[in-house]
């Protein structure tokens, strides 16, 4: 059995799910954060950052040289512009046998990983438009089991969702839009927005609100049971992409029709008109017609599973 060292953030509850989709691909896996993502974190972060960036170093230093003992096949990192050139560069010295493979699940316009890239031996981005603009791999988001295992109903209570955190004033102003259009439709909706205190405090310096904000995330049996419930979701993500996001390809591994305002699903192959709605500039009028549409096509969805991704990432 191969093993592996897998840096990345722990996000949610995908950790544990690919240290299991690594495990099914025959590698053992040691996981180290790449830095911490609860309240006290992000506050000194946001107030204090050069104390917080030489606290990071810091850690990733001592990180780094606990893991000269042990002998990697790979070198995972899921993100890696939190670490310096400098720690980088001692990393790969440590592990010279190493394959060091870097997987990116945020965009060129979210955070810069250009100046990494000589580290990898392989990389990888769920943006098509980064990879074919910097000629490394496109390999786009997975769903884990649960999704794939979603109950199906022939009347859902709800007739189309939200999860998700309030990252940008476009995101919320979409949801605004939305719920306008639903409350005018009778159509039924449920949204559950993550909103950080500062973000919160803007929207009411704003005076703007919505039913669903919160400072919680859900967990994953949380969104797997409004899944459940519910005939469609709404995709839009907070920063500028064209890859698609967690939340799209759950959803379509779910069996559940997705609105979008992402064009580029017209071109793929598995795009079909009674399972996708592309929406522009916030033009809901065609909602109705399309939650009302029988979906009689069929879509294969095996290859955004976790445990697809795992293997092309290790094989890389």
């Amino acid at each position: 059995m191969g093993r592996v060292l897998y840096i990345g953030i722990d996000y949610y509850a995908y950790t544990p799910e690919i240290r299991a989709a690594l495990a099914r691909q025959g590698f053992e896996s040691d996981y180290r954060p790449i830095e911490r993502v609860g309240f006290w974190s992000k506050t000194f972060k946001k107030f204090t950052p050069a104390a917080y960036r030489r606290r990071l170093d810091g850690y990733h230093r001592r990180l780094i040289e606990e893991s000269a003992g042990t002998a990697y096949d790979r070198v995972l990192f899921i993100q890696c512009h939190h670490v310096s050139l400098e720690n980088m560069a001692r990393l790969r010295e440590l592990h010279p046998h190493a394959r060091f493979v870097l997987y990116n699940w945020d965009s060129l316009t979210t955070h810069d990983y250009r100046p990494w890239l000589s580290f990898f031996d392989a990389a990888w981005t769920f943006d098509p438009a980064d990879a074919k603009m910097l000629g490394i791999g496109y390999l786009p988001l997975f769903a884990i089991p649960r999704y794939f295992a979603a109950r199906q109903t022939d009347a859902p209570e709800i007739d189309i969702y939200f999860v998700g955190a309030i990252g940008t004033l476009q995101r919320f102003e979409a949801l605004e839009r939305l719920k306008s259009y639903c409350d005018a439709q009778g159509i039924k909706s449920r949204f559950h927005l993550k909103c950080s205190p500062a973000v919160r405090l803007q929207l009411l310096r704003l005076g703007k609100s919505l039913p669903g904000l919160t400072l919680r995330s859900l967990d994953q049996a949380g969104i797997v049971d409004l899944i459940e419930r519910s005939r469609a979701t709404f995709d839009f993500a907070n920063h500028r992409q064209t890859g698609y996001t967690m939340r799209f390809i759950e959803n379509m591994c779910a069996g559940r029709k997705i609105v979008t305002e992402n064009a580029r699903i017209k071109g793929e192959d598995f795009y079909r008109e009674d399972r996708f709605l592309v929406i522009e500039d916030f033009d809901f009028s065609g909602l109705r017609a399309f939650l009302d549409l029988p979906v009689t096509s069929e879509l294969k969805v095996h290859q955004w599973s976790i445990d697809q991704w795992a293997r092309i990432l290790v094989a890389s």
